[in-house]
C-alpha cells in the first residue's frame, strides 16, 4: 500500500522548539467535529488526554507525490496514527482517558478511514 511503503531518502523532521512554550498550557474551548457525530471540546475533558495533530491520512492505493515526500515528517501521518491506535491499551494502563487524533481532513473523510 503506498500510504505503509517508504522511500529510503524521506527528509526526517526536527523538532525546532517553537511549541516548547505551550508545555503546561491550559486547552482553550473549542467545539471541534469527532467522527461520532458529536463535538468534543478538549478543555473539558477530565483526566489525562492526548491530542495528536497531523495533515492527513493517507488512502489505500493512493498515489503519494514527490512533493509530498520532500516535506519532512509528512509522510508520517497514517503510522502515527496507527501507532496510538496500536498503543490505545499501554496509555489507558498509564492513566490516558482519551487520545483524539486531528487533521486537516473534513470529517466524512475521517470517519471512512476510521471505518
Amino acid at each position: 500500500m503506498a500510504h505503509t511503503t517508504f522511500p529510503s531518502d524521506l527528509p526526517k523532521p526536527e523538532d525546532d522548539g517553537a511549541c516548547n512554550h505551550l508545555t503546561g498550557s491550559r486547552f482553550p474551548s473549542v467545539a471541534l467535529p469527532a467522527t461520532s457525530g458529536s463535538t468534543v471540546d478538549p478543555s473539558t475533558l477530565s483526566g489525562l488526554s492526548i491530542l495528536f495533530c497531523y495533515p492527513r491520512t493517507g488512502a489505500p492505493n493512493e498515489t503519494i507525490t514527490d512533493d509530498w515526500n520532500a516535506i519532512p515528517g509528512a509522510r508520517g501521518c497514517t503510522p502515527q496514527a496507527c501507532s496510538f491506535r496500536d498503543a490505545c491499551d499501554e496509555f489507558k494502563s498509564l492513566g490516558v482517558s482519551n487520545i483524539f487524533g486531528a487533521s486537516t481532513q473534513d470529517t466524512p473523510y475521517q470517519q471512512e478511514a476510521k471505518d
